[in-house]
């Protein structure tokens, strides 16, 4: 059948009346099961290079302008002119989504992770600040840090309930990637030692100690 005559017979606006039709069935299907069953023979029998052209086909034996071997054209329209003008209507809201572009979506994402960002600090800041040690403490290494997922409030927890120590006995506590250390109060780093070195977190031994310094500064190991 010539291009020319399947254009006139398949205008624009009905095809895109019956592509929104699908878009919309597809987003709330009617019978999800039967819809499913359906993909799963279309990915079976039809080569992946061939599915858009599948797709065409499909619409075009439902316009009635194709036909399947051996069997007699359908001469019924796609849809009438009054349901088209009512689907475009009824899915107009749809539609303004689909057609928002990326660039709307990642913008209207990045302000609410932001919104909640700014919510976060918000209320960190509202929080009474956490009693510490602000004396010379002993600072102690520990064998895990932030790819263990070890974390500063985590390694204040397991200071105060498993070594019993009060949170103003500990003073400024760093995590790195695969080690923390922690400043303590003299009197109580031998206890932090005693209660941690050895203790299992998330599967693995945590090794607990004094951390060396070199040059005045605090480095890895004990």
């Amino acid at each position: 059948m010539p291009s020319e005559n399947i254009a006139n017979r398949l205008p624009s606006d009905a095809l895109e009346a019956f592509l929104d039709g699908i878009l919309a069935e597809l987003r709330d299907p009617t019978d999800p099961v039967a819809l499913n069953e359906i993909r799963s023979a279309f990915r079976k029998r039809v080569p992946f290079n061939l599915r858009s052209y599948a797709a065409a086909a499909l619409i075009l034996r439902a316009a009635g302008l194709s036909r399947a071997s051996g069997r007699p054209m359908v001469k019924e329209p796609l849809v009438s002119p009054k349901a088209q003008q009512k689907g475009l209507k009824d899915r107009e809201p749809s539609m303004r989504a689909a057609r928002q572009s990326p660039k709307d979506a990642r913008t209207k994402s990045e302000e609410k992770a932001s919104e909640t960002s700014r919510a976060n600090e918000a209320e960190r800041k509202s929080q009474p600040p956490r009693p510490r040690y602000i004396g010379e403490g002993v600072t102690l290494f520990f064998s895990m840090g932030k790819r263990q997922r070890l974390y500063p409030r985590i390694l204040i927890d397991l200071v105060i309930d498993i070594a019993g120590l009060a949170p103003e006995s500990i003073g400024e506590v760093r995590a790195f990637d695969n080690y923390s250390f922690a400043d303590i109060d003299p009197q109580w780093s031998a206890a932090v030692i005693s209660a941690l070195d050895g203790y299992e977190f998330r599967g693995r031994k945590l090794s607990v100690g004094p951390a060396k310094k070199r040059d005045g500064q605090t480095v890895e190991g004990f």
